[in-house]
């Protein structure tokens, strides 16, 4: 059960009010391998499934999610983005099917009818990003629907078995997966090569901000002293980029926007992307100053790397640049754990008290222990 306000939901309504909650954040972790958003597929039904459950369940439900949510979307990456479609939403209901089947019990071949169920559940498209703040349903939607295909395979109904090969994916990408799904992962399990997020934004944003970053970590750098800034990067996120600041969705996807108030306010946190910073005179200036373009050498290493370069060109002739292959919170480039706990504390901060806080990290500080976890999805009034 969720509450929302005084009104008290059910398991699967539960389970679509977080998938929309955790994907809206744009804060959640992500996939380089499948350019997708497993925790929002999946962790919405973990809370949803989890009460009485421990930790060992918990866990083998978590993998067991991402490993089909992921290696599926990297069968479509980039073919699914670049075709127009949400890998997190077209992927999100078999990673939700199959965690929800993990924490309901069932054996294999339920399991597999969940996941051939999943197949028809799921549907989302990139122009949705343009109007952020409902963005999200589309990946509601997709949880619930991978919570009813496991739902319906523990009750005893079957799906089509060859649904993956002869319909999702001829349906999504024209013709068959260019990878086999149980071709190996870069690492020995797909959660593995997750990454977190250190701030909010599209993932696309970040290599280019940590850029900065380095520039600025080395550099003195005044910005009435800067005549441009040039951004070399990959397709995608070039593609993928909002160029009209309406709202706060908007930022998210906007190169220029975050580099800009990275440069003013000197950080890239969550207020930094709120929409009383789009009239800010230097933010504006700054904006028309940056160019974005494509960088045929950084193509060729998308998708196994997410490359960025930014240079400074200042008005006495300088060039200051920095590269970055990693953002960091990639697996090659992870964030400390003082830096998670932060995030969690910032970001839980304004709804729960230090003691429900202190709580929930002691708690985890005993992940693996085989004590009875599930107290920590358990949201009480």
């Amino acid at each position: 059960m969720a509450r929302g306000g005084k009104q008290k939901l059910g398991s699967i309504d539960a389970g679509m009010v977080w998938a929309f909650s955790i994907n809206a954040s744009v804060f959640e972790d992500g996939s380089r391998e499948g350019a997708c958003h497993p925790a929002a597929g999946v962790i919405p039904a973990v809370i949803a499934f989890s009460r009485g459950k421990n930790w060992e369940v918990i866990d083998r439900a978590i993998i067991a999610g991402y490993e089909v949510m992921i290696r599926l979307a990297r069968c479509g990456n980039p073919e699914l983005t670049l075709k127009g479609f949400h890998p997190t939403a077209i992927t999100a209901p078999f990673g939700a099917a199959v965690a929800t089947s993990m924490l309901l019990g069932h054996d294999v071949s339920k399991i597999g009818n969940a996941i051939s169920l999943a197949a028809i559940g799921g549907s989302g498209l990139m122009s949705a990003f343009k109007s952020g703040a409902t963005q999200p349903l589309q990946i509601a939607w997709s949880v619930r629907n991978g919570i009813v295909a496991a739902i319906m395979a523990g009750a005893g109904h079957a799906g089509y078995p060859h649904i993956l090969e002869n319909g999702f994916f001829p349906a999504y990408l024209g013709s068959p997966a260019r990878l086999a799904i149980d071709s190996p992962l870069a690492y020995e399990y797909a959660i593995l090569g997750s990454y977190l997020k250190t701030y909010p934004g599209c993932r696309h944003l970040h290599p280019s901000i940590d850029a900065l970053t380095s520039i600025l970590e080395e550099n003195k750098v005044d910005i009435c002293h800067i005549n441009k800034i040039r951004v070399r990067t990959y397709k995608v996120a070039v593609e993928t980029e909002i160029h009209d600041l309406k709202e706060r969705g908007d930022a998210y996807f906007n190169l220029s926007y975050a580099l800009s108030a990275k440069l003013v306010l000197g950080k890239s946190d969550w207020d930094d992307f709120d929409e009383k910073y789009f009239n800010d005179l230097r933010v504006v200036d700054l904006m028309k100053k940056i160019e974005v373009c494509i960088d045929p050498e950084l193509e060729k290493d998308y998708p196994h790397q997410r490359p960025a370069i930014v240079e400074i060109h200042k008005v006495d002739g300088a060039i200051i640049s920095a590269k970055i292959n990693y953002a960091l919170g990639e697996p090659e480039n992870p964030m400390p754990k003082s830096a998670t706990r932060e995030k969690f504390r910032a970001l839980a901060g304004p709804f729960m008290d230090k003691n429900s806080l202190d709580r929930i990290e002691k708690l985890l500080d005993v992940l693996g222990s085989g004590q009875n976890l599930g107290e920590i999805l358990t949201w009480e009034s």
